[in-house]
């Protein structure tokens, strides 16, 4: 984000230093689907001169979950595309999403979707063959 964004969402006269909450819950959330591999929430509170624990309070308020919930499930999502329709091994994708721990990837994987990577791309792929026998 640039600073004439961060200036955008300060609101009108009388108000400087003000911040639009629907704007920062944007920001925020524009932060995990733009950069979602080094997401940071801290990235937009220091772009918007707020707290960490008021952009944290504000999305949390706006979309009934933590910073931290979205940006893991927009990752386990977009994991799941990659598994579904690319080529790439579980690993490449795993370090492609953002984690570094394959371990942690794992049991979030299997507690999101009830099934391992590879069971998940396996299952899949069997749809699909399945699909075009049709």
């Amino acid at each position: 984000m640039t600073e004439l964004q961060a200036k955008d969402l300060r609101t009108g006269p009388g108000r400087s230093g003000t911040v639009n909450k629907e704007a920062l819950v944007r920001a925020a959330l524009d932060e995990i689907v733009n950069n979602y591999r080094e997401a940071n929430l801290s990235n937009v509170a220091r772009t918007y001169e707020v707290s960490l624990a008021y952009v944290s309070e504000c999305v949390r308020a706006e979309t009934g979950k933590t910073y931290k919930e979205l940006l893991q499930k927009h990752r386990l999502e977009t994991a799941a595309r990659m598994l579904r329709r690319s080529d790439m091994t579980i690993q490449q994708i795993i370090a492609q999403v953002g984690y570094e721990n394959t371990s942690y990837f794992y049991r979030l994987f299997r507690a999101h979707y009830g099934q391992s990577p590879r069971e998940y791309r396996m299952s899949r792929l069997t749809r699909s063959s399945f699909a075009d026998r049709k």
